[in-house]
């Protein structure tokens, strides 16, 4: 039974701390986490990666920097600066799988998120789920599920320490545990 609960706490602790890594880090550092949906920047970001980028002044922006943007269908792409025209303000991005020839429309200064910095393979997908409201909640339940469970099964194995005594030593109890405990014992 420990192990039961020692592997429900850290799966819960698990969860708790990646939760709050993916809330605290963005806050914290200004960076925005996005998965990568299509394949047209691979090989070098696979589908279902996540990408970390990090806002970037536009003059700071050079050819050959994958940056993440709004296109004009108002959807987040990720692509590289292939072309800057800095009279007009715009970027000419190109997805690196697509065609040499599929150039993508111009990009204002103002449509960009930031600059690509890292892509870690396979965790967009993992990101994906968790943006889906539904699949908050259920991961929410989760977390408080196990832990409640872990912490049912410590009392409920003091209990049965506290049952056969060792030695003249008389166990601590605390009053949740007491309530806890006799409400187990009621089914």
């Amino acid at each position: 039974m420990k192990t039961v609960k020692n592997i429900l706490f850290w799966i819960s602790t698990v969860c708790l701390v990646l939760v709050i890594i993916a809330v605290g880090v963005p806050a914290l550092f200004g960076v925005e986490f996005r998965a990568v949906l299509s394949g047209s920047m691979t090989p070098e970001i696979p589908v279902g990666s996540l990408v970390v980028v990090v806002p970037t002044e536009a003059e700071n922006i050079q050819i050959g920097d994958d940056i993440t943007f709004v296109n004009a269908s108002e959807m987040v792409v990720t692509h590289r600066v292939i072309d800057i025209n800095r009279e007009t303000n715009e970027f000419i991005t190109r997805g690196i799988a697509n065609d040499p020839s599929a150039i993508d429309a111009p990009k204002k200064y103002e449509n960009v998120i930031g600059v690509v910095k890292l892509h870690i393979p396979f965790i967009g997908r993992i990101f994906t789920w968790f943006s889906a409201a539904r699949n908050k909640i259920i991961t929410a339940t989760g977390i408080i599920a196990a832990f409640i469970l872990s912490t049912i099964l410590d009392i409920w194995t003091k209990g049965r320490k506290s049952e056969i005594p060792e030695g003249n030593e008389k166990p601590e109890k605390s009053s949740t545990e007491d309530l806890l405990r006799g409400l187990l014992k009621e089914d």
